[in-house]
């Protein structure tokens, strides 16, 4: 396997990695946001 070959392997594999990550960060940003937003409803409909 040639040297330019090997890079493109371990850049192709970093990129993935990434990808994985920030859709991880993501997934938890989306959850996060829900909840907050069903605590901050139920929190306000509760002292109506």
């Amino acid at each position: 396997m040639t040297e330019k070959a090997m890079t493109n392997t371990h850049h192709s594999e970093s990129n993935e990695s990434q990808t994985d990550n920030d859709s991880r960060v993501d997934a938890i940003a989306a959850v996060s946001l829900i909840l907050i937003a069903v605590v901050t409803a139920v929190f306000w409909v509760s002292g109506q």
